[in-house]
């Protein structure tokens, strides 16, 4: 990497004549001080920076108080902005701030204060400048990234002034500790920090004193506050009366020097520390699909998404509201603020309710189709740890515009719901057409060989695109993949005949499933009734891979959840993949054994790619068939003439396969298959290169799976 060094020329024209003050204050920030500031320097615009959005909302609340206590001859308007506001109203109060605190903000009304609290969101991103800015202690580099809202051109003259903490007043103490609760735990630092205080017996009550720099490290911070208080000393002993005017790139270069060299090597300790556990947990939570090594890696994010809705809507499914969490706006809010909530209301006996938070999940086994997410309550701060996506009681949670979202005991809920995304696309841009077996396959397959031009629907509009052929997109990193990582000793050709091979058979196996009998009774089922009432296609006898349906006909959306209510869709990717074993030992096996490897190992991991591109082309956390599974499935039966499509389909696809290697054709022999075990999680770190590999054939197969249903 070439470092390029700024000369100083070049820095005072980048700088220009611009001037900031620093001044570690050991004095708490509260709204008196900001308000005494105010008048005494006759300010005009003001921001004040906290750390947590509870903090900045208490200084508000203060802020609001003073003013309408105290006479003020001065127009004084204050804005809150922080990440607790949905996009549309954070939206405007940016579009607001950028007017107000712009850079001609001088030839505007010069008797109208404008008052900006907010949080870390303001650090990049909003072009604005202010006469003042009071921040509250952060880490070096985070400070100087909020100084930049200060004298941010040519020519102003500003002060930025560090506090080590925020005061608010005892009407609002309450709200600002919101974010301020600490808990003990397993974290990453665990083994680095001392605790020093007497550890209460039960785990449930244990609370750390509460940091003065929450969410950030204190040790980081206390190196701030020393660069920034020598700093401060050197002005007021009088050694350089201009000190305090020349923090310029220069001066901001070394203090990042003094204190973030020392938190790397803090850093580099923590994860030297933790690296064994961390990366067993990141082992068999991705690679192996484990829930409970994923809620523990949960435990280490910070923040949480929390939704809140009326379970009634979950209880009543002939209610046409249904919750599509997806859909909806989420909030991030801190795990600890979630955490001090919990303990408040076990503390309060919860006012007669029996929760305050619930974990949302996605059904299991119904990852393929459109289902209410299962709720289950929150009785104690491990569980809640665990948790990513949040079910907020509507009583204990309140939204306005005006100061955002609050969470607590002491909060009266005031009927907010998590409300909809805006959406980008509209509903009926997604529609779906009856394809038979043979025809869905040779449309994918013609997506991976053929650039096509198409029409879709965006906004509303029909929108002409053409798509490259997938085989353009992959088939050379594919290739390259497998001769560096796997195959060093084929030729290139062959490596990338090898790919092209094993993307074709993805394509071929990954809807044997869909040839179950009862997958096929439902779906031609629902298919009759799309032909007769919805002037869908005619099914004859064909064996199909997809039916009719367009979700943004109310009726047909309404006629397919009365006919889902007695004829549940089977599942098929799993099936898929079992039955894909056979097609592999007769097809895939031979050809590696002739060409590449008689290694037993490889020649598995390459049918694994295969398998387990099949077995999850619809959910990445497909586990395949356990024992339990197995005890309680019936066995696989496929409809009579399932062996003469999936000759036919071979017979079609296998003609613009390249003959650099040739595949034996290859059928299952049997209508009725017995279930047996099957593992797809085959991959862990020692088989990285085949995890890699299969990321790129299932990458390969959706493509084709998604663009086929768009050609015309």
């Amino acid at each position: 990497m070439k470092i390029i060094r700024i000369e100083e020329n070049d820095l005072k024209a980048i700088e220009g004549n611009r001037k900031r003050l620093f001044r570690a204050v050991s004095e708490p920030l509260k709204a008196q001080t900001i308000w005494n500031d105010i008048y005494k320097q006759q300010r005009q615009r003001v921001i004040i920076i906290c750390n947590t959005v509870s903090q900045a909302q208490g200084i508000y609340r203060d802020l609001q108080n003073l003013q309408q206590i105290l006479d003020s001859d001065r127009q004084i308007n204050i804005t809150l902005l922080h990440s607790r506001f949905l996009p549309e109203h954070r939206a405007q109060k940016e579009t607001y701030l950028r007017e107000k605190f712009a850079r001609n903000w001088s030839e505007q009304d010069n008797s109208t204060c404008e008052i900006l609290i907010s949080t870390q969101v303001i650090e990049a991103g909003i072009n604005i400048t202010c006469q003042v800015l009071h921040t509250q202690l952060a880490p070096m580099n985070s400070l100087l990234q909020r100084a930049g809202r200060c004298a941010r051109f040519t020519g102003e003259v500003g002060e930025v002034l560090i506090y080590r903490k925020v005061e608010v007043s005892q009407d609002n103490h309450e709200l600002a500790d919101t974010d301020l609760y600490e808990w003990k735990d397993s974290s990453l630092d665990a083994s680095i920090e001392k605790e020093t205080e007497k550890e209460n017996e039960n785990p449930e009550n244990i609370e750390k004193p509460k940091e003065k720099f929450l969410p950030y490290k204190k040790e980081i911070c206390e190196l701030t506050w020393e660069v920034l208080e020598a700093h401060t000393n050197l002005q007021a002993n009088g050694i350089s009366e201009n000190i305090n005017y020349h923090v310029g790139f220069r001066t901001e270069e070394e203090w990042i020097n003094q204190v973030h060299s020392q938190e790397d090597l803090l850093n580099l300790k923590r994860i030297d520390n933790n690296r064994v556990e961390f990366e067993s947990k990141y082992e068999a939570a991705v690679f192996r699909g484990d829930e409970s090594s994923a809620r523990d890696l949960i435990r280490h994010v910070d923040n949480r998404n929390v939704f809140t809705w009326e379970e009634s809507a979950l209880i009543d499914f002939d209610d046409d509201s249904e919750i599509d969490i997806q859909k909806l706006i989420p909030f991030s809010v801190p795990i600890s603020t979630l955490c001090k909530a919990l303990r408040d209301f076990k503390e309060s006996l919860g006012f007669g309710d029996d929760w305050i938070f619930k974990r949302i999940e996605t059904p299991k086994d119904k990852s393929q189709t459109y289902a209410q997410p299962v709720l289950s309550k929150i009785a104690n701060r491990n569980f809640l740890l665990g948790c990513y996506r949040i079910l907020v009681n509507p009583r204990y949670i309140s939204y306005d515009e005006e100061i955002g979202l609050q969470i607590g005991v002491n909060i009266i809920g005031n009927g907010f719901k998590s409300p909809p995304k805006q959406d980008k696309l509209i509903s009926n841009e997604y529609r779906y057409r009856m394809d038979t077996y043979i025809a869905h396959l040779g449309c994918m397959w013609k997506c991976w060989r053929k650039v096509f031009t198409t029409k879709i629907l965006q906004n509303g509009d029909s929108v002409e695109v053409t798509y490259n052929s997938v085989r353009d997109e992959l088939l050379v990193a594919g290739g390259n993949f497998i001769k560096t990582k796997i195959l060093p000793e084929a030729e290139i050709n062959q490596t990338e005949a090898l790919f092209e091979i094993l993307v074709f058979l993805a394509i071929f196996t990954h809807d044997l499933g869909k040839l179950q009998v009862k997958w096929q009774q439902v779906m031609r089922g629902w298919q009759d009734i799309a032909y007769r009432d919805f002037k869908g296609k005619n099914p004859h006898k064909y064996l199909l891979a997809h039916t009719d349906y367009n979700p943004s006909d109310d009726k047909q959306k309404a006629a397919l959840k009365e006919f889902e209510k007695k004829n549940k869709r089977p599942n098929h990717a799993v099936e898929s993949a079992f039955l894909t074993r056979e097609i592999l030992k007769k097809s895939l096996i031979p050809l590696l054994k002739e060409h590449f490897t008689e290694d037993k190992e490889q020649i598995k991991y390459f049918c694994y790619v295969v398998m387990m591109s099949a077995g999850r082309h619809h959910s990445a956390w497909s586990h395949g068939f356990t024992s339990e599974n197995v005890a309680k499935l019936k066995p696989i039966e496929l409809c009579s003439d399932s062996q003469q499509v999936i000759a036919d389909s071979w017979k079609f696809m296998t003609r613009f396969l390249p003959d650099t290697l040739l595949l034996q054709e290859a059928n299952l022999s049997k209508n009725i298959y017995k279930l047996k075990e099957l593992d797809l999680n085959a991959f862990g770190t020692d088989e990285i290169e085949f995890l890699q590999l299969y990321s790129l054939v299932v990458r390969a197969l959706r493509l084709c799976d998604q663009r086929a249903v768009q050609l015309i």
